[in-house]
């Protein structure tokens, strides 16, 4: 057994403070991490180690002895704060959802949802997500400006999902609402009472929908996600109807709002340095290379939480049994003793991975579609407009989420490149 927490590695720093709600923060986090790095890697704060340096994150994201399943139990507590008691679908879904289980049952569903999101599946959906880019692009161009998060970022990874997932256009409106109101799970400490009914409700109409949806498309052979999932088998097993449903909603819920983090963040790098991005049409890979670099830069998934399981040494931490542990991804990617020149960009940047999708049995599962719809977008963004110029003096971070970073708002003007006859 250990003794305690309170080793060599485990710093408390009054003067340094985790704030992580803090508009400085908002704003600009990596100061504080670099302090972090630098003055206390292993910090306790606020009843949690806080981990900063790349090779801490990694090793525990890489680790078995660590759970992911703290989400689900603090939704419970925060919803007994507030005296909320409609959880019991909230927390099936959590509970049952491949993002928040530990093996065996995490094994289980991942063999069967990779079958859906294989990668041959998601690349030959390529041309539709470049032609749902091109036509929103193209409808905002017109106009000569457009506001980047609303009219583009949210509305596009929320289409190209209902598209694989055959969703009819007229049911479309109210997802994005919906899907926002489910994801605030994610973040339960920061929800109110409000919230909690939001998500209830949002939780009933997205599965009973797709519930519904899945028994009329389930059957059409077209590569559809939805048909894909029906039928996924493992062990000659398949998913329940509601296992189902509720991959779907997390599909939405643990895509669509990280992903228009990230093209928030692609449109917000590209105005602030415009000149690395003249020839990266030019290079072999240098889309996909720039996305990765960006991911690593401005990582829009900053935290991940983990718990360990039972007393155990990682690294040279040592950490108790049921203690929580806040690994910063954002604070991770910009290590300066990983990456050179961290915190700059360098669009053909090359060496170790980020971590910005996490590692591991638990890496976003979504990572190759995010990444894709995000190659795609730039690469149509660079090869047919021009132009670019922020509109608004300041760029506002979102703050409705602890663990998401991307503008909440980014209002931009671009053209349609002349083509030469």
């Amino acid at each position: 057994m250990l003794a305690s927490s309170e080793t060599a590695t485990v710093l408390r720093r009054p003067n340094l403070v985790f704030n992580p709600l803090a508009p400085e923060f908002r704003k600009n986090p990596y100061p504080l991490y670099a302090r972090l790095r630098r003055e206390a890697p292993v910090l306790r704060s606020k009843g949690m180690l806080i981990l900063s340096r790349y090779a801490d994150v990694l090793a525990v994201l890489k680790s078995r002895k660590f759970s992911v399943g703290l989400i689900p139990e603090t939704v419970t507590t925060q919803a007994s704060r507030i005296g909320f008691q409609d959880i019991a679908q909230m927390r099936r879904f959590l509970d049952t959802s491949i993002v928040f289980t530990d093996n065996p049952e995490h094994m289980r569903l991942r063999r069967l949802v990779n079958q859906a999101f294989s990668k041959e599946a998601i690349y030959a959906f390529v041309p539709m997500i470049k032609q749902r880019i091109e036509k929103l692009l193209d409808i905002h161009s017109r106009k000569g400006h457009c506001e980047i998060i609303e009219d583009i970022a949210v509305p596009l990874p929320i289409d190209i999902l209902c598209d694989w997932m055959l969703i009819e256009e007229e049911a479309r409106p109210q997802f994005s609402k919906k899907v926002h109101a489910v994801r605030q799970l994610l973040d339960p400490g920061m929800m109110s009472r409000s919230d909690f009914q939001a998500a209830a409700k949002g939780m009933r109409d997205l599965t009973g929908f797709l519930a519904d949806h899945a028994s009329r498309v389930g059957k059409i052979d077209d590569g559809n996600l939805v048909s894909r999932l029906c039928n996924a088998r493992f062990e000659e097993q398949g998913l329940s109807d509601e296992e189902i449903a509720f991959t779907c909603v997390m599909a939405f819920v643990a895509g669509t709002e990280t992903t228009q983090s990230l093209i928030g963040n692609i449109v917000y790098t590209l105005l602030h340095n415009p000149d690395q991005f003249s020839s990266i049409l030019n290079r072999e890979g240098g889309v996909s290379a720039a996305i990765e670099e960006i991911t690593r830069y401005e990582t829009p998934l900053q935290f991940t939480k983990r718990q360990a399981l039972e007393d155990c040494k990682v690294g040279d931490i040592e950490f108790l049994k049921g203690e929580q542990v806040l690994l910063c991804l954002g604070a991770a990617n910009r290590d300066e003793t990983v990456f050179e020149d961290a915190a700059q960009l360098r669009l053909d940047r090359s060496g170790p991975k980020h971590v910005g999708f996490g590692f591991g049995m638990h890496s976003c599962l979504g990572a190759l579609l995010a990444a894709l719809q995000s190659e795609i977008f730039l690469q149509v963004l660079l090869s047919k407009y021009t132009g670019f110029r922020q509109i608004s003096k300041t760029v506002d971070w979102q703050n409705s989420s602890l663990i998401l970073r991307g503008p909440s708002t980014l209002e931009i003007e671009f053209s349609r490149k002349q083509v030469i006859q």
